[in-house]
């Protein structure tokens, strides 16, 4: 037996409607959750740009500028790339979806 059951447009209208909808909202609780996660110093990325939660503790042999009077100046928190957060932890542009101390440092650091 076979079936030939046709669609009304308004109903396929709504029903797409409804399904491209969801589509955008399934992806809020990644997005959430993602920017609750504190970015790992052994991340690849922190690894490249010497990034540290404790901005005292940097590889000043490796980042020479860091020791200078004006570089232990530069933490996050006054980086351009910070977006304040709680607990002073905040966003970073180059850390996409990742917390970072506002006390903290890496090698990206850009001024106000």
């Amino acid at each position: 037996m076979k079936s030939n059951a046709k669609v009304a447009r308004r109903t396929f209208l709504r029903k797409t409607l409804v399904a491209s909808s969801a589509i955008p909202l399934a992806g809020i609780p990644i997005i959430l959750k993602a920017n609750n996660e504190k970015a790992d110093e052994s991340d690849p990325i922190s690894v490249a740009l010497g990034y540290r939660h404790d901005a005292t503790s940097v590889d000043t042999k490796k980042y020479p500028n860091r020791a200078t009077p004006e570089g232990q100046k530069q933490v996050c928190n006054n980086c351009k790339l910070y977006q304040a957060g709680a607990d002073g932890w905040g966003g970073c542009s180059i850390f996409q979806g990742k917390l970072v101390n506002g006390e903290g440092w890496c090698s990206a650091w850009t001024a106000v």
